[in-house]
């Protein structure tokens, strides 16, 4: 299989009428996609056989892993990411992509494309969020009307550029992911947050430090993410992660971070951590 995709899918009790619309717009739109195997990891409110009945209405692939409980991003990814080692172990490509996105004509392809003419570990996708940011451009456009179709408006956004940073959605290359470890829970016991740049580390060593290899988004594809970046105010201890990470990869890892990613709010976060370490 050349490309499966993973989604991580709560719907909250609190605001399901619109937790539920949200994941229709989101997944009539992935059935635009070249590749359309999808493995949904269920993280509540619906259980299983109610997940199931409500995915039959959109023409893909769905395989639905997941107990119908918030485990957590971290744990969530990495048991998508072993149910496709397992049950799809030719699979070449692994995407990530959320439930707050909106996606477009075969969007995947110039990341595949991407993929297959270099030797590099993921790829990501240019993004546009709720306000009309599109962040790494610094640049801003004017969203259509929310009852128009969005296809039009993305595809416009494309350019022919690569440029350094991380975003989801992304593409991996599932052989270099599985050999560097994937979403490790040993160390990232926290439910969210980090679990991103101990992907970027992994992919960073395996590489080594001679390649100088960094993260990077190609803008020849743009989708809607209504809210993307780091999250440091979700529930639960953010720290947890955090000290995972710092257990996995040490001070040095930090310094390394500072350098991966290009917005100064990663850059300042990570280094004053490392000074901290360091003093």
């Amino acid at each position: 299989m050349k490309l499966v995709h993973t989604l991580l899918l709560l719907l909250s009790e609190s605001r399901l009428q619109d937790d539920v619309a949200m994941a229709e717009k989101c997944l009539k739109s992935l059935e635009k996609s070249t590749y359309r195997t999808v493995v949904v990891y269920n993280q509540g409110v619906f259980a299983h056989d109610k997940l199931k009945k409500f995915l039959e209405a959109f023409d893909l692939d769905f395989h639905v892993i997941g107990e119908g409980a918030n485990a957590g991003t971290t744990i969530g990814r990495h048991r998508c990411l072993e149910y496709i080692w397992e049950c799809f172990p030719d699979t070449q490509y692994i995407s990530e992509i959320h439930v707050d996105m909106v996606f477009t004509q075969h969007w995947e392809d110039a990341l595949v494309d991407y993929l297959d003419c270099h030797d590099e570990p993921l790829i990501s996708c240019g993004i546009v969020d709720k306000q009309g940011n599109l962040p790494f451009l610094g640049k801003t456009a004017v969203l259509p009307d929310a009852n128009k179709p969005l296809d039009a408006f993305l595809q416009d956004l494309r350019e022919n550029s690569i440029i350094h940073g991380f975003t989801n959605p992304c593409v991996h290359v599932s052989k270099i992911l599985k050999e560097t470890g994937g979403y490790d829970p040993h160390f990232l016991k926290g439910r969210q947050c980090f679990e991103d740049d101990s992907v970027l580390l992994g992919y960073y060593y395996y590489y080594g430090t001679k390649r100088n290899w960094y993260p990077k988004i190609s803008y020849q594809s743009v989708v809607y993410h209504a809210v993307a970046g780091q999250r440091l105010n979700v529930d639960g201890n953010i720290l947890d992660n955090l000290n995972g990470l710092i257990k996995q990869y040490g001070a040095m890892g930090l310094k390394s971070l500072g350098t991966l990613h290009q917005s100064a709010w990663h850059k300042s976060f990570f280094l004053r951590r490392y000074n901290d370490l360091i003093k």
